[in-house]
């Protein structure tokens, strides 16, 4: 019983459980305040989790121009995981470890704010998006 009590307790820490934080591998660039930039014009970002070999969508939330939030929960589900979604704004695809988001143009001279909620078991991470209003640079 006393060499197998060294065993034991080496066995049990408390990191039982815990997730590593989802690392991602992309060429977008966020700005000081934190946010991926996205021009009036729309685009495509692109990420891919180096340390999960998949990942699932929770949810997308857009601010509008009076700071109400919208939020989406479109389930078209792989295995029971969420693996694309559309809201106003954009389209969210997970395929494996590729995130892709796709920001939809805009006419509107206020910016807009987005985030996309992905997780892995219980990894979790979120993508804050920023689109300039269409005549934010005038």
């Amino acid at each position: 019983m006393v060499l197998a009590l060294p065993l034991f307790m080496a066995s049990c820490s408390k990191d039982d459980g815990d997730w590593d934080p989802m690392k991602w591998k992309t060429e977008a660039k966020a700005s000081k305040d934190g946010y991926l930039q996205v021009s009036p014009e729309g685009g495509t970002l692109t990420f891919w989790c180096t340390n999960y070999s998949s990942i699932w969508l929770n949810r997308i939330t857009e601010t509008d121009a009076t700071g109400e939030n919208h939020v989406t929960r479109d389930e078209k589900t792989r295995d029971g995981n969420v693996e694309s979604m559309q809201s106003n704004w954009m389209t969210v695809k997970s395929e494996g470890n590729k995130l892709t988001i796709t920001v939809s143009p805009t006419t509107s001279d206020s910016n807009r704010f987005m985030e996309v909620d992905v997780q892995n078991g219980d990894a979790f991470d979120t993508f804050k998006i920023k689109q300039s209003g269409s005549k934010a640079g005038l």
